[in-house]
């Protein structure tokens, strides 16, 4: 995008109906508009607004203004779509279909980005990408702060010359400190991607992203931390894993813990973040359990309900973990991620104890394990309260450090080898030198192997 002369118009839609959360959108338009005025640039950038936006709004908008950059803030609900406003300002859903079936059309008037700044619009973003050039998306709830950092770094980027794909990693690189560099995504219009897969394996690190469950083969260099972690499960029932920023926490859990977990077949497992509030992201892991034939907007519903009952104390978590299992001989593993949310997004103090001590009343129902991923610097705030002190005198946090040299060894090369590539002679060792092996630097390493790993593919076209 950094070729074209030409004025580049951004058109930003964004919706936050009555009765869903209350989002800064205001805020996060002057921002980027802010960035966009104060570059080098600014003369070839020009920003629209709409608000408020209601299906036939979307559309008429990018018919009127013929962006190229069409931004949306708001809502996303995953598989029901974006959230826009009906005639009265409630939710109206946009689901996937519709937005490729408009964006086909907009593809040939000259849109070439769309960004999904919603949360759980991974999978919007990659239906439209069939037809657009660039599209972002989050896959999964990302904070307001994190979302607005990520876009003005993101148009601060493109307003000083820089690539659409470049604009992407700058923003990234803004969420690292807060934890969240994993929930944008991505994608590329597929005629731009397909040629690559025909001449080298697909990718097997990670860069600034987590690894997942569906990443485990690729996963490396912290087997007897992850061994530990899986011995610790059986025996205790709460089981919390403790580290700096960067360091792991969550891949050792979800790359790590729960594919040796599955292999049992005893266990039952879900996940979820605390959030800015808790209690509804928890309600939704146990009705995902709880009543898992339910369609997405019955049991938004039934979280909803669940969790005012879960606050008011008309139904404690240890009956809802035996209604799960009632016809089952299986345990429940509950994974609370990032705990530190529970302190950094949710404000009030009562409420952060109140959503300890529910999950520390279940703990001892034998049918239950909760494991939690904490920042090592949000340590104080969980000793600060004496009822979740205790729980952790009785048992011991599971202490993650920076990896070792052979550890860091391990994640370099043994991913390769399960793809049969033969790394550069010497290579291990120079990436080592440079990256060290500093507190945070876990993420630099994966982000600049998986970097090399796209060179590699740029050399095999270009040969």
């Amino acid at each position: 995008m950094n070729n074209s002369l030409s004025v580049k118009t951004i058109l930003i839609l964004a919706a936050n109906p009555t009765n869903t959360s209350r989002l800064r959108l205001d805020e996060e338009v002057r921002e980027i508009d802010e960035g966009l005025r104060r570059s080098n640039q600014r003369e070839q950038f020009k920003l629209e607004q709409k608000w408020a936006v209601r299906s036939r709004d979307f559309y008429r908008a990018i018919l009127d203004y013929q962006p190229q950059i069409v931004h949306f803030s708001g809502h996303g609900a995953g598989q029901e779509g974006l959230v826009l406003e009906d005639e009265m300002g409630q939710p109206a859903f946009v689901k996937a279909d519709a937005l490729v079936g408009m964006f086909e059309i907009f593809a040939t008037n000259g849109v070439e980005c769309v960004v999904l700044n919603a949360c759980y619009s991974e999978m919007q973003a990659e239906a439209i990408s069939q037809h657009i050039n660039y599209v972002i998306g989050m896959n999964q709830a990302i904070g307001d702060r994190s979302a607005i950092n990520f876009t003005v770094a993101f148009y601060d980027t493109l307003a000083a010359g820089k690539d659409v794909e470049s604009a992407f990693k700058l923003g990234l690189s803004q969420l690292i400190s807060l934890n969240e560099y994993s929930t944008p995504v991505f994608k590329k219009k597929t005629h731009i991607i397909q040629t690559l897969s025909n001449f080298i394996p697909p990718n097997p690190y990670q860069g600034l992203f987590a690894f997942g469950e569906k990443d485990a083969e690729f996963f490396y260099g912290r087997e007897k931390f992850v061994e530990n972690l899986v011995q610790t499960t059986h025996k205790e029932p709460l089981i919390t894993v403790v580290g700096s920023s960067g360091s792991g926490k969550s891949s050792v859990v979800f790359a790590g813990l729960i594919p040796r977990l599955r292999i049992e077949g005893t266990w039952l497992i879900e996940s979820f973040r605390p959030g800015k509030q808790p209690f509804d992201e928890l309600a939704s892991a146990l009705v995902r359990q709880l009543e898992p034939e339910l369609g997405k907007i019955e049991r938004v519903v039934k979280a909803v309900k669940l969790a005012e009952r879960l606050k008011n104390g008309e139904i404690s978590l240890q009956q809802i973990v035996s209604g799960i299992l009632e016809s089952s001989n299986k345990r429940l593993l509950v994974i609370a991620d990032q705990f530190e949310e529970l302190y950094t997004l949710c404000p009030d103090k009562k409420q952060q104890e109140r959503f300890v001590d529910i999950l520390l009343e279940a703990i001892y129902q034998k049918s239950l394990t909760l494991v939690l991923t904490l920042r090592a610097d949000f340590y104080d705030d969980v000793l600060s309260y004496p009822p979740f002190c205790h729980a952790l005198q009785e048992f011991t946090p599971q202490l993650l450090s920076s990896m070792s040299r052979d550890e860091l060894k391990a994640t370099i090369e043994m991913p390769a080898q399960k793809l049969k590539v033969q790394l550069e002679e010497h290579l291990t060792e120079r990436i080592l030198d440079d990256v060290g092996q500093e507190p945070g630097s876990l993420p630099l390493l994966e982000f600049a192997l998986a970097e090399l790993w796209k060179k590699q593919q740029a050399l095999c076209i270009d040969s």
